[in-house]
């Protein structure tokens, strides 16, 4: 399953859902399916990822659970939005230097002191990083907060600065971090619940697309008995961020 992630991610089901209905639904997945089998066999030949982390299985849902996972998703998205808020502002601000390089330079700076606050687990792609943070014994809830505002800013830095680069994994790496910190905080919430919800929040946040938002939660915390409950607290998060400003800055022209 986990090989399959680079290749589902290509796979982008919602949009292939939204072309036109007169085309037939095999029709109209047939190309994605097979691009996410590419992938996966790709993926596979060269690197063996591991998306998914150790956490202790979660037993039988109970009401409580979907309100908990409700309000770690809640709590997420309102992370996440303060990003989106900033990346817009902050890429205005940057590009108001005119000269490219010296943006790129500044730029680069910045996220230089950013990885540098947030330590060796916050930089590169994060998978295994996302594992050290699943094993660790030593790190607080303020250690998992500090870690995931990092993660967050870089790629805001890195989007206003000029830099090119993928939103999904640090979403993941944000919304792990943030499900651990929630966790280490409050202990009578599984932490099945606070790393899947954060990660369904998060991701939505940055992709607006409902199906990978429940996927990448379902891959990371692979447990079956989550996904009634990842659907429920999918419906008020999807409610919530309607309407709202997607993450991305546009360039002005003079």
């Amino acid at each position: 399953m986990p090989s399959s992630v680079p290749g589902c991610r290509r796979a982008d089901f919602s949009q292939t859902l939204n072309s036109s209905n007169d085309t037939p639904l095999w029709d109209r997945l047939f190309a994605p399916l097979l691009a996410a089998a590419a992938g996966a066999l790709t993926t596979g030949l060269f690197f063996h990822p591991h998306f998914s982390l150790p956490i202790p299985h979660y037993g039988q849902m109970r009401f409580v659970d979907i309100l908990s996972g409700i309000i770690v998703a809640l709590i997420a998205i309102a992370v996440g939005m303060v990003a989106v808020w900033c990346l817009p502002r902050l890429h205005a601000l940057m590009h108001r230097l005119k000269n490219p390089i010296l943006t790129l330079g500044i730029g680069g700076l910045l996220l230089g002191i950013v990885g540098t606050i947030g330590g060796p687990l916050t930089l590169f792609k994060g998978l295994d990083e996302m594992q050290q943070l699943a094993f660790s014994q030593t790190l607080t809830a303020a250690d998992f907060l500090l870690i995931a505002l990092v993660k967050l800013a870089a790629p805001v830095l890195a989007s206003a600065s000029g830099f090119r680069g993928g939103r999904i994994f640090p979403a993941v790496f944000v919304g792990v971090a943030l499900g651990l910190m929630l966790h280490a905080h409050v202990d009578a919430v599984p932490a099945a619940i606070t790393v899947s919800c954060a990660i369904l929040g998060m991701v939505l946040v940055v992709t607006r697309d409902g199906w990978l938002s429940l996927f990448m939660a379902a891959v990371v915390v692979p447990d079956t008995t989550l996904l009634p409950l990842l659907c429920m607290v999918m419906l008020p998060a999807w409610l919530l961020l309607a309407g709202r400003p997607l993450m991305i800055a546009k360039r002005h022209t003079d």
